[in-house]
This record gives C-alpha cells, structure tokens and sequence, in this order.
C-alpha cells in the first residue's frame, strides 16, 4: 500500500470524524516526538520514519531532554572500569 493511498484514506476519516486539524503527517510528527522525549536516539527515529538525512530527523532533536548530559556522562566514564559512565542528576 502506497504511501498516498493511507494518507487519503486517513484524512477522510478524520474529517469525517470531526478531526478537520488532524492529518496523518500529524500522527508521524507525534510518533517522531514521542521517541525523542523519551530518549530514543536520532538515528533510530530516522530509520523508523525513513529520512533520507539526518537533517530531517534533526527537527526533533530538541525534544530529546538528556542527549547532551548522556553525552558528556559516556565521555566521563570512558576511563572508569569496564567504560561505566556515571549518572549525571538532573
């Protein structure tokens, strides 16, 4: 099934639903969102939506809370035993 054919259909039941503000790029966009707060990595996110670049995926970069502290905590527990890196609090 093509990806046309499930957004047409989509669309129409949602406006025959009374969703007239909700298409099915709107439940793609959620789907990305939800991933990226919950700390799913980017590049995850742009394999699962099928982003060509990582410059499409990058939109939503800004949703993920810890991908910068979880960054430097990898870096700091790169010389500890067995590259343990340690919690860093919020």
């Amino acid at each position: 099934m093509r990806y046309e054919d499930v957004s047409h259909t989509f669309d129409r039941a949602a406006t025959k639903a009374g969703f007239d503000d909700v298409t099915f790029h709107t439940l793609r966009h959620t789907f990305a969102s939800r991933m990226a707060q919950r700390g799913i990595p980017l590049k995850a996110i742009q394999e699962l939506l099928g982003h060509g670049t990582m410059q499409m995926t990058m939109r939503y970069a800004h949703l993920s809370p810890n991908n910068l502290r979880d960054a430097v905590a990898a870096l700091e527990g790169a010389g500890s035993p067995r590259g343990m890196a340690r919690k860093i609090a919020p």
